[in-house]
């Protein structure tokens, strides 16, 4: 049996929603989903206008919270809608949603803060008849990056069976570094901001519209400014636990400290030094990966996989590698953050458990579920039946 699951995902640096089709087959062992197609939805002007001032005042206690919370969901519901017709299917051929518990999770979007808590899964689920699930990706600060699901399953899926070392670096809301070689333990963790210091540099409602291409633009008009890097480096080693003991790079402090300082420079200057700073990050947590894991293929996904001068400034530091967009495997890489959303919701409808680190995150599920019709949850149900009682 093949399952057709769809994944939806809205993150820092992006006003809009981003959608794919998986196809996953039903066998034994880890699960090589196959990529359909995927698409991208803006949010309204008001919504983009509204959410560029959600990091300046307590925008969830503003009365056009519950508003927003609406409109966005109408979006989702939407494009989840727009996708299948586009694919040429119906709503009773989608196997189930998969999507975020909560708006903006994981991302450390200045942003996305008023929606901690809150996400479109319901709403979709009663707008739309299918069955969602909601990945528990809320960025807990008691998990390490290499034990959350969201950075591990989707990978490890697609490369921890192949033949050569492959280096995955994630260029989303943050930075996420993932390695995968035969015969050897998958490894993933976080590296600290990307998306998510260039939109509060730039803090426009026209980012997405526009593109990471124009802020890669922008960022090419200014100059690197040395005493803005080093006095990034300093919050950062203040905000971001780097120690050998912590495995978990959580940017949120770092990004607090960089909006309450005075802009010193021109927002071009804050932007060209922004990318040379995401590339330092990469480059120094790279230093952390064993040489058994380096020799094969590097490979970028995310929303800013395909930023111009990123990719240019991360081939000089990684001086002789290959980057290669993860659409070579198949795969858009703006979609990889919705790509993923979907792969987990096969895992969490498989029965699977998380990977348990500190005592906080060992009662915590996977996911939650949202039924939609009785006959897309009665599917959900009997799928979930026979594989417990596979594993019993």
């Amino acid at each position: 049996m093949i399952r057709t699951i769809l994944g939806l995902h809205a993150g820092a640096g992006e006003h809009g929603v981003h959608s794919v089709l998986i196809d996953i087959p039903d066998q034994i062992g880890l699960i090589r989903p196959v990529f359909r197609m995927g698409m991208f939805q803006p949010f309204p002007p008001e919504v983009c206008h509204w959410l560029t001032k959600a990091g300046d005042k307590p925008s969830r206690e503003s009365r056009y919270f519950d508003n927003a919370c609406k409109i966005i969901a109408d979006q989702f519901s939407m494009l989840a809608m727009s996708t299948i017709k586009e694919a040429k299917l119906n709503e009773e051929s989608i196997f189930a949603v998969g999507c975020d518990s909560s708006l903006g999770a994981m991302e450390g979007s200045r942003r996305y803060l008023a929606f901690r808590g809150w996400g479109p899964g319901q709403d979709i689920s009663q707008t739309t008849g299918l069955s969602v699930v909601c990945i528990n990706s809320d960025g807990d600060a008691g998990r390490s990056s290499s034990l959350d699901p969201v950075f591990a399953y989707p990978g490890e899926s697609m490369f921890a069976q192949g033949k050569e070392p492959v280096i995955m670096l994630h260029l989303g809301g943050i930075i996420k570094i993932s390695a995968f070689a035969p015969r050897l333990p998958s490894l993933t963790f976080q590296a600290g901001p990307c998306a998510s210091l260039f939109e509060l540099i730039f803090n426009s409602e026209s980012t997405a519209l526009l593109g990471v291409d124009f802020l890669s633009k922008r960022a090419v008009q200014g100059k690197m400014q040395q005493p803005l890097l080093d006095k990034w480096f300093n919050m950062a080693l203040r905000s971001m636990p780097y120690g050998k003991s912590k495995n978990r790079g959580d940017c949120t402090l770092f990004l607090e400290e960089i909006q309450a300082g005075q802009k010193d420079f021109d927002v071009e200057d804050q932007l060209c030094s922004a990318h040379h700073f995401v590339v330092d990050l990469i480059k120094t947590q790279m230093e952390k990966i064993p040489s058994d894991y380096r020799s094969g293929r590097y490979l970028l996904t995310g929303s800013h996989a395909r930023n111009g001068f990123l990719r240019h400034l991360l081939g000089l530091s990684l001086s002789g590698k290959k980057l290669e967009l993860i659409d070579s495997s198949g795969i858009p890489a703006p979609s990889w953050d919705s790509f993923s959303r979907a792969v987990v919701a096969g895992y969490a409808l498989d029965g699977v458990s998380p990977p348990t680190g500190t005592p906080r995150t060992i009662t915590r599920p996977l996911a939650s579920f949202y039924p939609g019709s009785n006959a897309s949850w009665g599917k959900c149900l009997r799928w979930m039946e026979r594989h417990s009682r596979q594993a019993g």
